[in-house]
């Protein structure tokens, strides 16, 4: 199992690479590319979701 301060590490990367990703989405939708700006949001949601569910699901 991972300790408490690699969890928290592994956790604040995550958090920045979606939010790096989602702010270049909202450039992207403000540019008026509506169908890559939601690509890039999936994106984003995609890095944020898969990452936490096999960290916290692995064992299951």
């Amino acid at each position: 199992m991972i300790n408490g301060f690699a969890l928290f590490i592994i956790i604040i990367i995550l958090a920045w690479c979606f939010v790096y990703t989602l702010s270049y989405g909202i450039w992207t939708w403000k540019d008026k590319n509506r169908f890559g700006s939601l690509m890039i949001i999936l994106l984003a949601a995609a890095i944020i979701i898969l990452p936490i569910y096999t960290l916290f699901f692995k064992g299951s």
